[in-house]
């Protein structure tokens, strides 16, 4: 299934004044049945799902023609399993620009752009109208794309007014786009997130070569984005480990997600969402796609992506996942 899928899963302890939602992105097992896929991650207890649609995929000549139509199919799943959605409409993903085509020379600002985007945006909210939409992202890891003080500007300023056209049609969603953390810290993003609802970070203890970081040092971090978002929350909207990656073990893993869980137990108001990645890890073919998408050969980056996952391709609980259902 091509879309992001994001599970969301109660933090809190009994007795708890606030909640904090944990996400995780539901990669598909070897066994092809999404609905399995999905049970499995309910067996944590889930709330929320999320959503990916891709500008330049869900719009063909300045119209709304996906094929196929997710934001529809979600709306016809996703509440008859109890779970709301966190949308992500993703206008730059990582390393691409993702509005179509015939818009990528204009700079984010030019007002071609935002008057291209409502409609699209229209569209997804009208196949929507059944969902409780928990959050909505306007572009992932923008910082991949995003590198001078004039571009971050223009995607600032197209943002805002993205921000005020979600606001008209779900008033109440919080709205914001994600960056890496190491682009969060990075001289321009903070500014550019003046008019969103929360800071969204994206967070892997990972060193400029791919190799993991020793799992005890998120106390530290998550308290240098807390200090950083000021009077906003913070959106921890992905974060992992690998099970597999170059230094990393099953172990490991497992120990993050407990560092994790003891670092969040007392930021439940600063940071009130969290996504895991992945449920399962992804077979050759897709970390092949992920190689070419990020023009990455790495045996590291590779190893990393392609061991994300809470359970294995094949099916079969990993010590972090048997340890996240029983906590």
């Amino acid at each position: 299934m091509r879309m992001l899928v994001i599970l969301l899963i109660a933090l809190l302890p009994a007795g708890s004044a606030m909640a904090q939602r944990l996400g995780m992105s539901i990669t598909e097992s070897s066994m092809g049945d999404y609905d399995a896929d999905v049970n499995q991650a309910l067996r944590a207890g889930i709330e929320f799902a999320s959503l990916t649609v891709f500008w330049d995929e869900a719009e063909q000549n300045g119209t709304y023609a996906a094929d196929p139509d997710w934001p529809a199919i979600a709306n016809s799943y996703y509440p008859g399993k109890g779970l709301g959605l966190v949308l992500s409409l993703p206008v730059i993903d990582t390393v691409t620009d993702r509005r179509p085509e015939n818009l990528r020379a204009l700079p984010f600002d030019d007002p071609q752009v935002l008057a291209r985007f409502e409609p699209y945006l229209r569209a997804v909210l009208e196949r929507l109208q059944d969902t409780d939409l928990v959050a909505i992202s306007i572009g992932n890891e923008v910082d991949g794309v995003l590198q001078t003080a004039q571009e971050w500007q223009e995607f600032a300023r197209f943002f805002a007014g993205a921000r005020l056209r979600v606001k008209a049609l779900r008033p109440q969603t919080p709205v914001g786009f994600t960056t890496t953390w190491g682009g969060m810290q990075g001289p321009y993003a903070l500014a550019a997130n003046a008019a969103s609802d929360a800071l969204f970070i994206n967070y892997y203890p990972l060193d400029a070569g791919y190799h993991v970081i020793a799992p005890t040092d998120i106390s530290n971090q998550l308290d240098r984005m807390i200090a950083l978002a000021g009077d906003k929350p913070v959106f921890l909207t992905e974060t992992g480990y690998p099970s597999g990656g170059c230094g990393s073990s099953e172990a490991m893993q497992k120990e993050y997600l407990q560092q994790l869980f003891a670092a969040l137990e007392s930021r439940r108001a600063e940071i009130p969402l969290v996504e895991l990645v992945w449920l399962h890890d992804v077979g050759d073919q897709a970390t092949d796609y992920y190689g070419q998408y990020y023009g990455e050969s790495n045996p590291c980056f590779l190893s990393y992506l392609r061991t994300l996952g809470l359970r294995s391709f094949d099916n079969h609980d990993k010590p972090a996942f048997e340890w996240l259902v029983n906590r």
